[in-house]
């Protein structure tokens, strides 16, 4: 299972790519056409692309698809699809939609493997960058420029990045206090690549089960965390943190939970909470 969705993450990784300068036919989600909302005939390609990927190759699984736009499809609840089910995969077929369709490299997909709601494999692709991050569980893969390599150590103290995307005031030098600074991605598959690379020190963010579903099994492989920005507590699939619609209830903060304190404190009054 693992190297056949491995490769199939490349597959479509690569139709995006080659996809991603034509012009494309956009529509919008729930009805509106708030500009965060679009969605192209690419992200509906690559869904129906995995849908007969998973037919041909898991027949005999017992599994459910949960997939960012086919999410109001599902037949009962999210909760009770998982505890039905053996395996899930948790699919975001175009992340950074708004970045893609408007030519610009920064945008992904997602995709990852639960196994009785325990994530078993996990994988961020973003082709315009030529990177893909990868876990089966034990270590951290990533694949750039036709290399290989390992990353199951985190270059801890090198990035002075965190992505926070919800700014409330202009950033002052105050504000960052000589230590962190702040870059928005409008993309979760960004910065679940750059979180991964080291080339974040944490994110602050809002989002989908299907935004961080690959960095669930990553962070943890790094001996960091996904955490309620409010708590503390590290987020898990319950409905405790997310809905049934996927989307977690409230503020996270990724990286080593021995850090929440401060980054909270110097973020504090830019971040809307």
């Amino acid at each position: 299972m693992f190297y056949k969705i491995k490769e199939f993450v490349k597959e479509i990784g690569k139709y995006s790519f080659d996809a991603m300068q034509q012009k494309h036919k956009v529509n919008y989600k729930e009805d509106n056409d708030a500009i965060l909302s679009i969605v192209t005939d690419v992200d509906l390609h690559n869904s129906k692309a995995f849908e007969q990927f998973a037919k041909e190759n898991f027949a005999d699984l017992n599994y459910v698809i949960i997939d960012e736009e086919s999410i109001d499809d599902l037949d009962g609840s999210l909760f009770q699809q998982i505890a039905n089910t053996e395996y899930q995969f948790i699919l975001d077929p175009i992340d950074g939609t708004l970045n893609y369709s408007s030519g610009l490299p920064f945008y992904g997909i997602l995709l990852s493997v639960f196994k009785n709601g325990e994530p078993l494999y996990g994988f961020i692709c973003a082709p315009a960058l030529d990177e893909l991050v990868y876990t089966d569980g034990k270590q951290v893969y990533r694949e750039h420029f036709g290399k290989t390599e390992i990353l199951n150590k985190f270059p801890k103290g090198v990035s002075r990045v965190v992505q926070a995307h919800m700014w409330e005031v202009k950033l002052k030098p105050n504000h960052i206090n000589g230590k962190f600074i702040a870059q928005d991605y409008f993309s979760a598959a960004i910065y679940s690549l750059y979180l991964s690379l080291g080339q974040l020190r944490a994110v602050l963010a809002t989002a989908k089960l299907w935004d961080i579903a690959p960095l669930m099994l990553i962070c943890k492989i790094y001996g960091m965390g996904i955490y309620d920005y409010d708590t503390k507590e590290e987020i898990t699939i319950s409905p405790k943190y997310i809905s049934e619609k996927g989307k977690i209830k409230n503020m996270m903060i990724m990286g080593f939970k021995d850090e929440i304190d401060e980054i909270k404190n110097i973020f504090s009054e830019i971040v809307r909470v």
